[in-house]
């Protein structure tokens, strides 16, 4: 009990001491670079959601024919939201009839390599920048020189949904498709050429 009383007491000396010693003043010469008590937080990159039909528009790029009838039509999906937004897979894309119906052999195959394409190209997620494009193809063939079988059937429109999304896009085309039409998935980087 005694070796207890004398280490409480011992401490409290301790202590006594301690609180008494002051801290030196230190003072910062004012040349010396000061740091600022407010820290920036690092910049990340802006979340990304799943693209939303109401964000996006389409257009047609660009359809170059080659020999045989085969087509190759490029789309390019934008981004009209204020935010990044992400695609992945394969545009539904339709050729109607008059009433509007999708065709016979009308509805576009998902394609992992089209005419042109060096490899396969599968499906990724793509990131659209707000203002910023990504884009699909579309492979048809018209019949072309020396075909003789009948008159291929003439879309003048054709309906388009974005990978995701529900909404329908209607655009005025002439395409006179006498096989399969085949659709790439959509793709990231500068519009091919």
């Amino acid at each position: 009990m005694r070796r207890i009383i004398f280490l409480l007491g011992l401490m409290a000396a301790a202590s006594s001491v301690a609180m008494g010693q002051s801290v030196p003043n230190r003072t910062i010469a004012p040349s010396a670079p000061t740091i600022s008590s407010r820290i920036e937080p690092p910049r990340l990159p802006l979340p990304s959601v799943q693209c939303r039909g109401a964000d996006l528009s389409v257009r047609q790029v660009s359809d170059d024919a080659a020999m045989g009838g085969e087509h190759l039509v490029l789309y390019a999906w934008r981004n009209n939201s204020s935010m990044p937004c992400t695609l992945k897979g394969y545009p539904r894309y339709e050729l109607l009839d008059k009433l509007g119906a999708v065709r016979p052999r009308g509805r576009a195959i998902n394609s992992k390599q089209l005419l042109g394409d060096e490899a396969l190209m599968p499906a990724e997620l793509v990131t659209i920048a707000p203002g910023t494009e990504a884009w699909f193809r579309v492979h048809y063939n018209s019949g072309g020189a020396g075909y003789l079988g009948k008159p291929c059937p003439v879309s003048r429109k054709a309906r388009i949904v974005a990978p995701g999304t529900t909404r329908a896009f209607v655009l005025k085309e002439d395409i006179s498709s006498c096989r399969k039409v085949e659709v790439s998935a959509v793709r990231s980087g500068p519009l091919p050429e």
